[in-house]
């Protein structure tokens, strides 16, 4: 338990030891109290209280459910039917599979909004756990259809079959380990070294927010008298857009290559099997994750393509779902792969959103010269600030200002657009970087509305939906007509809405 919330935590240890050392080589002592003696208090407090967690916690768990005890003063008792388990995912992170241990998350109600989390569970309880949750999905589910999937024919035959062989089971977890071993599931995806390169742009593009970081701090430290991030760099001669043209390119290599460094070690051995009526999904090297989702608990498809998706034809899709979840949480069913694809999938699997999915709405011209001539307008007062810098300054703050243009006209590069036929909204959001919600109706939990008159019957506005997508989800549309903003209203609350 220690060691595996000390790496988990090594994000806020590091920067806090970091913090002791610095504040106790100038004020060894601060307002009479000495500091090292603060710190050790601090620390002894989380140690004492880390032990009374680990020593106080216990649980159990049989084919009935799982119960959970948890606390010194305040004990917390939980008790929980596998019928109120909506979602288990298993999480194993470096340490943890050394120490032979696993971190369970459970997800409890409708929503998940309630979660149970289990630490340092052994990894023999953690397939147990598994196994007794998916035994209780499938048993009482056999002669029900999914959602948004073809009723399937039931042979009475083959129904007292299966029964009979459940009954010379001794449990039900034994039923789900035999039945485990004899048939994983459907393979339908395990990524390869082709998508690592893919994906590698989602992640490296965090590397881009460099300059920017580099100028907002130079200007603090020009306020505040700090000492400059790095050592002083002599001038380099050349026009100002080559010199742009060349950080850039020099940036994009090192996110290229952190990119791929980042997607190897989230999704080594990242596959996904259907199984049981239920996606489950694999993998990951530095934390290894295992979930399920089953189609009832989808409310939605969503496609992302970064720039060099878009270039060559590939998608990611995920799954908008209605349980909780952390990384392969996101729900994530293909990396990578290509958009043909990815709409075959979404036709074979949810039919209700494959007509959705196949057309893209169009954003508004408007909206588009609009954000193209506030982008223009800003570079051109940027150069002209810039001339009088050093060139090494000038490249960082055009770097740094063209980065963060980008990022905010990709966000508010936005759409959507209604089917009343199969009661669905199709989002889309960027131009770069691109996603695509497809959700039902039903799954917008939350629609407003905001409107600023502008001249008679134009205006400017948006409208705000909200979803579930393992958390709750704000999707902004910008809207020029009032008309536009109500049928967005009346689609979401109502359920139906009239064609235009």
């Amino acid at each position: 338990m220690f060691a595996i919330r000390a790496a988990e935590h090594a994000a806020t240890i590091a920067p806090t030891a970091i913090a002791w050392l610095s504040i106790r080589a100038r004020w060894p002592v601060l307002f009479g109290i000495p500091v090292d003696a603060v710190f050790g208090l601090v620390g002894g407090i989380i140690v004492i209280g880390l032990a009374v967690d680990w020593w106080t916690t216990r649980f159990s768990v049989d084919s009935g459910g799982i119960s959970y005890d948890r606390g010194f003063l305040v004990r917390r008792s939980t008790s929980l039917g596998w019928s109120e388990v909506v979602s288990v995912q298993v999480s194993r992170s470096a340490v943890a599979r050394l120490l032979g241990c696993s971190r369970v998350l459970i997800g409890i109600g409708t929503e998940s909004k309630a979660n149970l989390t289990i630490e340092a569970v052994p990894q023999a309880a953690a397939a147990e756990i598994e196994g007794y949750f998916e035994a209780g999905r499938v048993r009482p589910s056999r002669d029900m259809p999914v959602p948004g999937t073809h009723s399937r024919v039931v042979d009475p035959v083959a129904e007292d079959r299966s029964g009979s062989a459940e009954a010379e089971c001794e449990s039900v977890l034994e039923c789900r380990i035999g039945s485990r071993t004899t048939d994983s599931g459907d393979l339908i995806y395990r990524i390869r070294i082709r998508d690592y390169l893919l994906i590698s742009v989602t992640y490296g593009q965090f590397v881009l927010l460099f300059p920017f970081l580099i100028e907002l701090y130079e200007n603090a430290a020009a306020l505040l008298r700090l000492s400059p991030a790095f050592p002083a760099i002599p001038d380099i001669s050349g026009p100002l857009w080559v010199l742009v043209v060349a950080a850039l390119a020099v940036f994009g290599s090192v996110a290229m290559a952190f990119g791929m460094l980042v997607a190897w070690l989230r999704y080594r051995s990242f596959e996904v099997r259907i199984r049981a009526g239920a996606f489950v999904m694999s993998g990951g090297l530095i934390s290894a994750e295992s979930r399920q989702i089953p189609r009832s608990q989808v409310g939605g498809v969503k496609i992302q393509r970064n720039p060099l998706m878009r270039v060559t034809g590939y998608a990611r899709l995920a799954f908008v779902s209605r349980q909780s979840g952390e990384r392969i949480g996101a729900n994530i069913v293909f990396p990578a792969v290509r958009l043909e694809r990815v709409r075959d999938s979404i036709r074979s699997h949810f039919p209700a959103y494959a007509a959705a999915a196949d057309r893209s709405p169009k954003v508004s011209r408007p909206l588009q010269w609009g954000l193209i001539g506030v982008a223009a307008v800003t570079l051109a007062m940027t150069s002209r600030a810039a001339d009088g810098m050093s060139p090494v300054r000038a490249v960082a703050l055009m770097a740094a200002v063209a980065i963060m243009l980008l990022a905010a006209s990709n966000y508010c590069w936005a759409t959507a657009a209604l089917d009343p036929e199969n009661a669905v909204i199709h989002f889309r959001r960027g131009f770069l970087w691109v996603t695509h919600y497809v959700v039902p109706w039903d799954s917008v939990y939350f629609a407003g509305s905001y409107q600023l008159p502008v001249a008679g019957r134009l205006s400017v506005g948006a409208v705000c939906l909200g979803v579930y997508d393992s958390r709750a989800v704000r999707l902004w549309v910008p809207v020029s007509r009032p008309v536009l903003i109500n049928q967005f209203i009346e689609a979401t609350t109502s359920g139906r809405i009239d064609r235009p």
